[in-house]
């Protein structure tokens, strides 16, 4: 160690989330890595936490130490600050040079191949087909809190949906929710494509990330619309493919992928599937529309799309949770039943303009009162229904809605809700 207490201490990964656990009754956080370069999980405790926390890429151990007992009345050795730092880099979860490599390779990797894997199977939901079907069907059939029906043996109704909403949340808390959207889907012939749009939460750039690839499912791949991909990169100002990366770890359309899959196997259509940033950076108290770029763009597309559903009918699906509320969000909140009541009814309030396709007043609605709800599917949600209404959706209705409490303190609220066309109107 002689050594490591002369060389800055690089700084704690930015994208490396503590998840606070439960360890033989001692509260500690375990340290999720979302893109798969550290090789096991790493426990800290709260006291290991905070300090993991202060490691910046500038300070040493001898920094970290004289800082902590001059300024938080402190006192750790150098020998348990390195200790920390130590573990950590050994496991990939600091940023270093290796981890830079990592990166690298992994981008690398996933940019060549022509099908985007799927990165959840197995942790966020069973790897095995037969496995994953239960799953939906209890969450259909026998959960309480879904629609309690199963998948119809052929379609009982005359067409699919113009527009689709589910959740995106992981399916031990959504799934009921998930399955009233899902099973109202099964009672409708396929469409012939599906332009699906989910959350990109890493928020890059591009309003709209598009990808040629084909999500993996383990029923098979859904597979993407190259000509639809080609209608779109000719409408939009910029390169739909520079931030194609947000597809690799978001889960927002695996989600979606599955269910599809699952539903239609073989016979699924094509789809083009888009992650959407946040227009709240640059639209905090007006509609998207009243950007200029963006409205050219939206309208564009619509139109477009409008076309080509002319020769084939056009689901468009929305794969986006609500509201974000609490301590994980940076709220200082205390999460009462009140308060849940209250994100209930705003919740509501804002559904119903998107329900009504009234697009820039669900977005309004949404971003109001210092956008407190922290709606993560505000934009997604927002482009789902200017392009549902350019396809002559009929206005939808609220199929299901719940809270999900998140473990690191908070609530996420999520809905389903279906747009028919005119002949189930």
């Amino acid at each position: 160690m002689e050594k490591e207490k002369d060389r800055p201490i690089p700084p704690l990964r930015g994208d490396v989330e503590p998840v606070p656990v439960d360890a033989e009754g001692r509260k500690m956080f375990a340290l999720h890595d979302p893109e798969g370069i550290a090789r096991r999980t790493v426990a800290l405790s709260p006291a290991g936490m905070a300090l993991a926390t202060i490691f910046d890429g500038r300070h040493t151990a001898e920094d970290i130490r004289t800082f902590l007992r001059e300024r938080m009345k402190v006192e750790l050795t150098l020998e348990q600050i390195l200790s920390i730092a130590l573990e950590l880099e050994k496991e990939d979860l600091l940023e270093t040079e290796k981890v830079l490599l990592a990166r690298k390779r992994i981008l690398d990797e996933f940019l060549q191949n022509p099908v985007r894997k799927a990165t959840l199977a197995g942790s966020g939901y069973p790897e095995k087909p037969s496995e994953l079907s239960a799953l939906f069907a209890k969450l259909m059939v026998e959960d309480a809190r879904g629609p309690k029906k199963p998948v119809p043996e052929k379609p009982t109704r005359k067409a699919p949906p113009v527009g689709l909403v589910a959740p995106h949340i992981d399916f031990e808390r959504g799934g009921p929710v998930y399955a009233w959207s899902y099973q109202a889907l099964s009672e409708c012939p396929p469409p012939d494509l599906v332009v699906a749009l989910g959350v990109a939460h890493a928020s890059p750039d591009s309003p709209w990330t598009l990808t040629r690839k084909d999500y993996d499912t383990p029923y098979g791949p859904m597979k993407t619309s190259p000509e639809l991909y080609r209608d779109f990169k000719d409408l939009l100002w910029y390169d739909p493919a520079a931030d194609e990366w947000v597809h690799r770890r978001e889960h927002s359309l695996e989600f979606q992928a599955l269910w599809l899959k699952s539903l239609w196997g073989e016979k699924a259509p094509p789809w083009l599937p888009v992650l959407v940033s946040s227009f709240e950076r640059f639209c905090t108290d007006k509609a998207p529309s009243s950007i200029e770029t963006v409205e050219k763009a939206l309208s564009a597309l619509g139109t477009r799309l409008a076309k080509r559903a002319k020769k084939g009918r056009i689901m468009i699906l929305a794969g986006v949770d609500l509201a974000h509320v609490g301590p994980k969000f940076g709220d200082e909140l205390e999460l009462t039943p009140e308060l849940r009541k209250k994100i209930e009814a705003e919740d509501r309030a804002t559904l119903a303009k998107a329900l009504a396709l009234d697009a820039d007043g669900f977005y309004l609605s949404g971003s109001g009162d210092g956008a407190w709800r922290h709606l993560c599917g505000l934009s997604a949600l927002y482009t789902a229904v200017r392009w549902m209404k350019a396809l002559g959706a009929q206005p939808g209705t609220l199929l299901g809605y719940a809270q999900g409490d998140d473990p690191q303190g908070g609530v996420v609220s999520f809905a389903s809700a279906y747009f028919p066309t005119k002949l189930d109107a």
